[in-house]
């Protein structure tokens, strides 16, 4: 979910040695036993140092003072100095790997930032903690550490969530989903007070994400996998029933902080207005005067159109969950280019007109069936979709008296 510790500010030597440390330490040693070993959970509350920090972290720590060991279990790690890296994000196709610093140097930053950390201490029985830290040990051999990362399916808070699942000591019981919703909705929950963040999620995210969820997948998000581990429990093979956390201690805590509300003016629906003014002013003068305002017609198709590359790379191309059958791209799209190719070309208003035509009816087909698209739609939209509706139409009608 967050990378607080990338690949190029991460001390090399330091986590080879403390990584060997935790090898020899996780070895099983008859002469010890594992009433000393502690488990727990490590929740970051949201914070708005980056886009990725804005839902919050999860970590597991491991700590045994016989074996002098203290580690966090970090797998929302990743380089973002490998080649290529933002093209492969958006195909989906991200390496996260799995770091294990000591718990004295994965707190700074945190500090530094001023960002609430809690700490729930994991009831997990002796007699299956050996498997757990077999199993950590195996995941943190060189050739295990990578994973490939899903927002939403496989993600920094999702492997902890299946780890505790399954070295509980039994069957791990999820309180009640009292009231379904969809990734969407968890979404807009931490972005509410992100504004452009929203717009843009709203953007590249597609139908998918507007389907109902159990509640076990709504805990890819790190504090809804805390509120939840707080109201389960554990039933163990004898029937006995057991809390899965037996205390949660606050780690860090910071100040308290009013969010104020986000200025109208400096929201997206906003900002779609005046710039929807501003163009409508544009046609109809452009209408009247005859002039073709060439270089901000062109502008706000090139816009639509570098968006739309994203928008239809991810929609069919990205093995990112969530972002398939996306009807933005219905006014998204790469084809805008031909539009900003015809605004400098007199002898192509054949060819334009006939793009700018077909453009119009689709934008006004897409305007007036937007309650019933099967995908949650942005009302911010609504003010740059009327401004591109806006320009085709004046286009549609200009190139077809031949006014160029």
């Amino acid at each position: 979910m967050e990378d607080i510790r990338r690949c190029g500010q991460y001390n090399f030597v330091k986590h080879v040695l403390f990584f060997l440390l935790l090898l020899f330490a996780f070895s099983p040693v008859k002469s010890q036993t594992n009433d000393s070993l502690q488990v727990s959970l490590l929740t970051v509350a949201p914070h708005s140092m980056a886009v990725w920090t804005i839902f919050g972290h999860t970590a597991l720590r491991i700590s045994d003072p016989v074996r002098k060991i203290d580690a966090v279990l970090n797998w929302g790690t990743f380089d973002a100095s490998k080649p290529n890296f933002i093209f492969r994000f958006i195909e989906g196709k991200t390496d996260y790997f799995l770091s294990a610093p000591s718990f004295q140097s994965f707190i700074p930053e945190y500090i530094y930032y001023k960002v609430s950390m809690t700490e729930q201490i994991l009831n997990i029985p002796d007699s299956v903690k050996q498997d757990l830290l077999n199993s950590l040990q195996t995941n943190l051999l060189p050739e295990n550490i990578e994973y490939l990362y899903s927002f939403v399916f496989d993600n920094c808070t999702t492997r902890p969530r299946d780890i505790i699942e399954r070295f509980c000591g039994g069957s791990l019981i999820y309180p009640k989903q009292t009231q379904p919703v969809t990734f969407r909705q968890l979404f807009h929950q931490y972005t509410k007070p992100y504004p452009w963040t929203e717009f843009g999620i709203d953007c590249i995210i597609g139908s998918g994400a507007d389907s109902l969820i159990s509640y076990r997948n709504e805990l890819f998000l790190p504090e809804k996998l805390m509120d939840a581990l707080n109201h389960s429990v554990v039933k163990h093979p004898d029937g006995s029933v057991q809390p899965i956390v037996l205390a949660s201690n606050p780690i860090l805590q910071s100040p308290e902080v009013q969010s104020g509300k986000i200025a109208f003016w400096k929201r997206p629906l906003a900002i779609g207005m005046v710039v929807f003014v501003l163009y409508l002013i544009m046609v109809i003068v452009g209408y009247l005067k005859k002039y073709r305002f060439r270089l901000p017609f062109a502008l706000l198709f090139f816009v639509a159109g570098a968006g739309g590359c994203i928008v239809a790379m991810l929609s069919f191309f990205s093995l990112h969950p969530c972002v398939q059958a996306n009807w933005n791209i219905l006014w998204l799209h790469p084809l805008h280019f031909i539009a900003v190719v015809g605004f400098f070309f007199r002898q192509s208003y054949r060819w334009i007109r006939w793009y700018h035509a077909a453009n119009f009816v689709l934008l006004s087909s897409f305007l007036m069936g937007w309650h019933w698209i099967p995908q949650e739609l942005n009302i911010a939209f609504v003010p740059f979709i009327l401004c591109l509706w806006l320009v085709s139409g004046l286009q549609s009608v200009v190139l077809k008296r031949k006014r160029i």
